[in-house]
């Protein structure tokens, strides 16, 4: 069952050199490429299992099954069993790992930058790597560092890194484990209200004079799309409030703990001068197409909605948008598809369908 791309980076994982350890995992597949390699320890294998947010229905109720096998200690004898073999030139071994417990997950197989999320135990507690092992996943994975350390200090949301190492080998970062699950609809006030916190940092600059207009301008004229530069003509002179943008802030990003506070995770696309608002007109969109399964048009309804709320309507102005709902989401989706890091042309196209029937 494993791909090509699994035995690759595995063989990566691996390393060479002297034996550090044999772990035997217990495997979880999706699609025909590994997913999960489960330890044997209870623990660590229900930490391992965490790792994985499926937003769907279907993958959730694989989930709670898995995780019913883990609880009945039954993994170890339905789940397929691989021995891995790590070395002393790997990063296992540098970060000591052993059969004591860890267990981790891979990233999309489809992806060139495929990166690894370990879950191990450090002392009394669990503590999550992220790891790059390939040149772009090391890039990637460098870029997200570089991005956690460069925002303010104590920002809400933002976890510490309590670790990290780059070379030609590897990157890799490493946070304590935060337990929780993604949030439902029922927590938005909760999450817009880190992003409401994060504008305390934020200062007002004219629209166009920012780097994301320069990139969705260029996009715009490339592809000579004439609502696009009647978005540009409207939005040239807009003051908005620019500052932490986490760039994919999205449920399966966000853990929701029982104390009720709200982890971000995942800041690849992270940057300190992003347009406020655009982070949460990614989540409703991503979390309406992704998650409930809507149509474009309705996902793109969904933010004119939420405009409309009293939170949103205090939220856009206070940020410098104020009832210019669709310049904002036009302007979103304008730049996403310019970046390519999310499936977005079919929401731009019927923006684009929206705004010629106006």
């Amino acid at each position: 069952m494993w791909s090509k791309t699994d035995k690759s980076l595995i063989k990566q994982f691996e390393s060479t050199g002297d034996l550090h350890c044999a772990i035997t995992f217990y495997c979880v597949f999706r699609n025909g490429s590994l997913l999960l390699a489960l330890p044997r320890e209870q623990e660590m294998a229900l930490a391992t299992l965490s790792l994985y947010q499926p937003q769907s229905y279907k993958a959730r109720c694989l989930i709670g099954v898995i995780r019913l096998l883990i609880v009945c200690n039954l993994h170890i004898r339905f789940l397929p069993a691989r021995t891995l073999n790590f070395c002393s030139d790997g990063l296992v071994a540098k970060l000591r790992a052993d059969d004591a417990g860890f267990g981790f997950l891979l990233g999309n197989p489809e992806s060139d930058a495929r990166r690894i999320i370990i879950a191990r135990k450090v002392g009394g507690e669990v503590v999550i790597d992220k790891v790059g092992l390939s040149s772009l996943a090391r890039n990637l994975v460098s870029a997200e560092i570089a991005a956690m350390r460069d925002m303010p200090a104590k920002l809400s949301g933002l976890l510490e890194i309590r670790q990290y190492d780059e070379n030609d080998h590897w990157c890799f970062y490493s946070c304590h484990k935060v337990d929780g699950r993604s949030p439902q609809k029922s927590d938005d006030d909760l999450v817009m209200r880190i992003l409401e916190s994060w504008l305390y940092s934020a200062h007002k600059e004219v629209l166009q004079s920012t780097n994301q207009w320069a990139i969705l301008r260029r996009y715009i004229k490339e592809h000579d799309i004439i609502e696009g530069q009647h978005l540009l003509d409207e939005g040239k002179d807009l003051r908005v409030s620019v500052g932490v943008s986490h760039g994919d802030f999205a449920p399966w990003n966000i853990k929701k703990t029982a104390r009720n506070t709200v982890a971000v995770i995942d800041w690849e696309h992270g940057s300190c001068s992003g347009p406020a608002a655009w982070d949460w007109i990614h989540y409703l969109l991503q979390r309406a197409v992704l998650v409930d399964g809507m149509s474009n048009g309705k996902a793109i309804q969904v933010c004119r909605e939420w405009a409309n709320t009293v939170g949103g309507r205090v939220f856009l102005e206070r940020t410098g948008w104020g009832g210019r709902i669709n310049l904002c989401i036009g302007s979103y989706l304008f730049y996403s598809n310019a970046l390519g890091h999310f499936k977005h042309a079919g929401l731009l196209k019927e923006w684009i369908k929206n705004e010629r029937a106006i």
